[in-house]
């Protein structure tokens, strides 16, 4: 059985899921800032205007399955800016790359799953 948040990552590709994905989701095409890490290793993903593109109760799953303090995975919000940050393990962000992903949406407009592919750095 697969535990949540469930984190799956290549040199080229991001997966996380918060949840079991849904019989009628919905995908959201969103533009994400990644973070690498000193090994190159994807650290963190960055959205801006997630509320504006995903709606007001987005963070629903999310906030219910990762942490908003720790060492390692965690997520933070920002109201004012609309500003969502994914780290997904410590390390200082070296490097950035933007690229085209998706957000996987329940019924309720909630983000189940959040994935990305790009070409490598």
């Amino acid at each position: 059985m697969k535990s949540y948040p469930n984190i799956a990552t290549t040199v080229n590709s991001l997966m996380v899921e918060f949840a079991p994905n849904p019989s009628h989701a919905k995908d959201l095409s969103l533009k994400m800032v990644l973070d690498y890490g000193e090994s190159g290793e994807v650290i963190g993903v960055e959205i801006l205007n997630l509320a504006f593109e995903a709606g007001n109760n987005c963070l629903g799953i999310i906030q219910s399955a990762v942490p908003i303090q720790g060492d390692d995975l965690k997520f933070s919000y920002d109201e004012e800016c609309d500003a969502f940050y994914l780290r997904l393990r410590s390390g200082r962000s070296l490097q950035q790359k933007v690229v085209q992903g998706n957000a996987c949406l329940d019924n309720d407009s909630r983000i189940v799953s959040l994935n990305a592919e790009w070409h490598s750095l």
